[in-house]
């Protein structure tokens, strides 16, 4: 025998005893002794308070989903939501008593999954019967947290991530995003300690004097170049506005000069100005606007920021953190002007390469997110008829069904630049930017094309002269097609 029944009810207080009597009144339809039944419902009954009055911030309404199944051997009950991730193994590990640990006393078994940005679910099972009638039960949560957002200056700690810090950091990436966030792997509390660990990642966060962790800022390491994306930038709502995402980048910031770091970037939602505002006080320059670049399925919760269907853009920041000598690249003449400014704005000198033979064959390879639904061609080398190679591999990421396709061309290695753009205009790109070290030491001339009808191109905020007229040119190259 093995039948499920379901109950879905919204995160709301009211519904708990409807609850209760449907989960008394499903165990009774079995053989369940009256003890094991008092039992399982008390234990259902701890896990169901707490998922309906602190899985959901309090500003959000959510579903909790509950399932009974009569299995062969037993019964067991889930509840699942899609509230803030929560850490078990560290819950369980702690010192805290009561609660969800109460609960394993009174079955015979207790699961936690976590389903990333499908929620996460507990489930109690019991095969065998247990006798703790004498045993009073009083459902309570010490999850829970009243405490005000009293913030002044100095009670807020800027400080490097330690272990135990991942959990509240996927609850704060869920109070800004619900499970909209495209770096999914942030919901996984687990995952954020490994990266840290292992150095991919470097994360800053905020700590109130009561040790709450109320902001995040993290270093993304790049693949394959010496240089990181400064992101995952969130603060908790209450907290906005009292400089904690300020002072976070300025540790960032120092992070990145201690790891020997070339150079840093961020990507600036172009939905809302602060970020901009951020970027250009800590001394970045703009170097790029990526259309398209975020998923229309990614919502901020943000009040302030615009709010759109479609996939929206970001500008792309770049702090030089390293002077290096003159920057040696081909410049393509349609685009001189915009290229020399950017590298003007962040103090990079440039000698344009002379041009030479290429003795080798083309090297055209092509990169694809899942994150952001996105292809990126990436452009080394050209020589002699290239174009056909260079068709081809276009046409390959057409074929995946990305929205956004850019191309990566590489300044210090393409010799017949100018030929490489023409292609690429022919095709449909427009200009994007330029992104300093994105392999190695060599910097990219990159370029964009929407390859869908759901890119956002009015919702569009700029913060700087520099960005508008970044905007105003690309729109202008739209046009033409």
């Amino acid at each position: 025998m093995k039948q499920t029944l379901t109950l879905t009810i919204p995160n709301n207080k009211i519904y708990v005893p409807l609850v209760i009597d449907f989960i008394k009144r499903a165990l009774q339809m079995t053989d369940m002794q009256r003890d094991n039944l008092l039992q399982m419902t008390a234990a259902a009954t701890e896990l169901l308070f707490n998922a309906v009055v602190h899985a959901y911030p309090k500003e959000i309404t959510g579903t909790i989903d509950i399932d009974i199944k009569f299995l062969p051997h037993g019964i067991s009950i889930t509840i699942h939501d899609m509230g803030l991730p929560f850490d078990f193994e560290g819950y369980m590990s702690s010192k805290r008593e009561g609660g969800i640990k109460r609960i394993k006393n009174y079955i015979d078994e207790l699961k936690f999954i976590n389903f990333g940005k499908r929620g996460k679910a507990f489930t109690i099972y019991k095969a065998h019967p247990i006798d703790f009638s004498d045993i009073p039960f009083h459902p309570y949560s010490d999850l829970e947290d009243e405490s005000p957002a009293s913030l002044k200056p100095a009670s807020i700690q800027i400080r490097d991530f330690e272990e135990g810090d991942e959990e509240a950091i996927s609850r704060l990436i869920y109070n800004n995003y619900t499970y909209s966030y495209y770096k999914s792997l942030f919901y996984y509390p687990k995952k954020i300690q490994e990266l840290n660990e292992s150095g991919e990642i470097a994360s800053v966060v905020a700590e109130t004097k009561d040790g709450e962790i109320v902001g995040h800022f993290a270093l993304v390491r790049v693949s394959g170049s010496n240089i990181a994306e400064i992101g995952v930038a969130v603060v908790r709502p209450d907290y906005k506005g009292k400089g904690v995402m300020t002072s976070m980048l300025s540790r960032v910031e120092q992070r990145a000069k201690e790891m020997g770091l070339n150079a840093i970037f961020g990507e600036a939602l172009m939905l809302h100005p602060f970020s901009q505002r951020a970027n250009l006080h800590h001394g970045f320059s703009e170097s790029a606007l990526l259309l398209g670049m975020v998923p229309n399925s990614v919502s901020l919760t943000d009040p302030n920021a615009l709010q759109t269907k479609r996939r929206s853009a970001v500008l792309i920041g770049y702090k030089i953190l390293k002077r290096s000598k003159r920057r040696r690249v081909y410049i393509p003449k349609i685009y001189r002007g915009l290229i020399e400014e950017i590298y003007s704005n962040a103090g990079l000198k440039i000698e344009e390469a002379e041009k030479e033979d290429c003795a080798k064959r083309s090297l055209i390879e092509y990169e694809l997110s899942p994150y952001t639904q996105t292809g990126t061609l990436l452009v080394e080398r050209v020589c002699g008829d290239f174009s056909h190679l260079l068709r081809h591999y276009l046409h390959t990421l057409y074929k995946k069904h990305v929205d956004m396709v850019y191309a990566d061309i590489n300044m210090s290695g393409c010799t017949l630049i100018d030929e490489t753009v023409k292609v690429l205009k022919e095709e449909g790109f427009v200009f994007s930017g330029v992104l300093f070290f994105r392999r190695g030491d060599d910097d990219y001339l990159r370029l964009q094309m929407p390859n869908s009808d759901n890119i956002e191109m009015k919702q569009i905020v700029c913060h700087s002269q520099f960005c508008n007229r970044l905007l105003e040119f690309i729109d202008r190259e739209l046009e033409l097609f």
